[in-house]
């Protein structure tokens, strides 16, 4: 992400910008729950006083109390924080600043959630029949989209399928129920996913499918397991059941740490 033309904003409280080199590329499902954590202590309650975009995919939401003010950056498919910094910003708005400047302006922020594990963000502003909803897609190309109270899409950056039955587009109701939890955690669940597996698939990316907990955690099992993230499934990894036994109490721990980061102090 460029961050030239950026300069200091006139307010305190908000979270640095990292350079660069040292921007995750992409949240993680762990990523998205601390920070929604995070903002759920932080923004709820003000009101958004405009929405800026930055480019196609990059929005600033303009959030302010009498005493204070937040500048909340959104970037569909990569990540949403507080920011430190007020980017430029084209001279005439685009048509989705427009819609968004239309529903949200002047709205109390009411909550942020994150839908089970999924990597998405919902963000209710206003009560009543001025609610509405900025979803924000952090997985694969990314979207932002406005709803209303009951969910129905009132504009988006692009259409864009779910799976082979949902394609979302305007006037289509957005499928927040259709988002992913975390399983039961068994040795015989977990080996019943290997064997389902394409023989050539590695062990972390099966992990990663079927244990929505974030690659670091992830990652943190296989170590712990002393089985290779490039263990093949035509190797049977399920054999060796001492390992087997290691990975399901580290992924069990690795569920328990997940569930916990949403009720972990962020001060």
């Amino acid at each position: 992400v460029k961050e030239s033309g950026c300069r200091p904003a006139k307010h305190a409280g908000a979270f640095p910008d990292l350079p660069v080199r040292d921007m995750k590329q992409r949240f993680s499902s762990l990523d998205v729950r601390a920070m929604v954590t995070s903002l759920q202590e932080t923004i709820v309650g003000y009101r958004c006083a405009n929405v800026y975009d930055i480019n196609a995919k990059m929005y600033v939401l303009k959030l302010q109390k009498p005493d204070s003010k937040l500048l909340l950056l959104i970037e569909a498919g990569v990540r949403f924080h507080l920011t430190n910094y007020a980017r430029d910003r084209g001279q005439t708005p685009s048509g989705m600043t427009v819609k968004l400047r239309k529903h949200l302006r002047s709205r109390r922020v009411e909550k942020i959630e994150q839908p089970g594990t999924d990597r998405v963000v919902v963000l209710t502003l206003g009560s009543g029949p001025c609610e509405h909803r900025l979803i924000i897609e952090l997985y694969d190309k990314g979207n932002l989209i406005l709803t209303d109270a009951d969910n129905q899409i009132l504009t988006l950056l692009r259409n864009s399928k779910h799976d082979s039955e949902s394609r979302i587009t305007v006037k289509d109701r957005y499928p927040l129920a259709a988002s992913q939890q975390q399983p039961e955690l068994s040795t015989e669940w977990l080996v019943n996913k290997m064997q389902a597996a394409d023989g050539g698939a590695p062990l972390r990316t099966v992990l990663l499918r079927v244990v929505p907990v974030g690659k670091d955690l992830v990652d943190h099992a296989l170590l712990a397991s002393g089985l290779s993230a490039n263990t093949k499934m035509s190797s049977e990894p399920w054999l060796n059941e001492l390992a087997i036994g290691r990975l399901l109490a580290a992924l069990q721990w690795a569920q328990h740490y997940f569930e916990e980061t949403a009720e972990r102090p962020t001060g």
